[in-house]
């Protein structure tokens, strides 16, 4: 539960960092992308480790955690987009 809390607040931080350099809002979609697939990812390679005390739900979690910080970075590195471009600026609200 405390996953899913933590994915719905990731999300809304991603879209908020994506619209503060005029971005569209769909950025934060990323980040849940990211999640679920480094989530999947690790528990996928923790299935084929079955030395380790870690276990595959370790492995899971620890991808997701990658998937994020990933995410994250992606989205802070985004440039801004100048709003005097001429061109129709899309947001989503």
């Amino acid at each position: 539960m405390l996953e899913i809390a933590f994915l719905v607040w990731f999300c809304k931080k991603l879209a908020s960092i994506a619209r503060e350099k005029n971005r569209n809002g769909i950025w934060g979609g990323l980040g849940a992308l990211f999640w679920i697939g480094g989530e999947i990812l690790g528990f996928m390679t923790g299935g084929t480790r079955a030395v380790t005390d870690m276990g595959a739900y370790g492995y899971a979690i620890l991808g997701a955690i990658v998937g994020a910080v990933i995410a994250y970075v992606i989205v802070k590195a985004l440039p801004v987009v100048p709003l005097d471009t001429g061109l129709p600026q899309m947001r989503v609200i």
